[in-house]
């Protein structure tokens, strides 16, 4: 019975010294436990939001018909939405804008499309441009500058 008296002993100091130790955290740091957690939980609640607002942004500009959602790169933060990429048209960049504003979650829209600069086949020159090289000697004729005949000097 003595050693089992001991171990009973044991234990019970063990148990004191873990109550004591819990209970030598202050309600300050308690608090402050609590506040980093909420903070974990809201940072991971936006990461969440703006991986949504992203993603449905990104679903109506490719539903748009005018809009080709697969040029463009969609980033959000907070509800302020960020597009990037070409697209064909100063109309195909104002209707992203325009589109991407109609969604829900949508605050702002920080709109850095270009407008690519292609050429309608129907304006393309169809005359082969000017040859700029000059032609080989033997198909030159050298010209006498003092007399303009055409021939060279003896």
């Amino acid at each position: 019975m003595h050693k089992a008296a001991r171990q009973t002993y044991k234990a019970a100091i063990v148990s004191a010294i873990a109550v004591i130790a819990l209970g030598a955290c202050s309600r300050s740091e308690r608090q402050e436990v609590r506040t980093e957690a909420k903070q974990a939980t809201n940072t991971a609640a936006n990461v969440v939001d703006n991986a949504a607002l992203t993603t449905k942004v990104k679903a109506a500009l490719l539903a748009d018909e005018m809009v080709k959602g697969t040029q463009i790169n969609v980033d959000s933060n907070a509800g302020v939405v960020t597009l990037n990429g070409a697209v064909d048209s100063a109309t195909h960049m104002q209707r992203a804008e325009q589109v991407t504003r109609g969604v829900s979650g949508v605050t702002r829209v920080q709109n850095n499309l270009t407008a690519s600069a292609t050429t309608a086949p129907s304006t393309m020159s169809t005359t082969p441009p000017a040859s700029t090289t000059t032609p080989p000697s033997s198909m030159t004729t050298p010209t006498d500058t003092k007399r303009g005949t055409g021939t060279s000097k003896p």
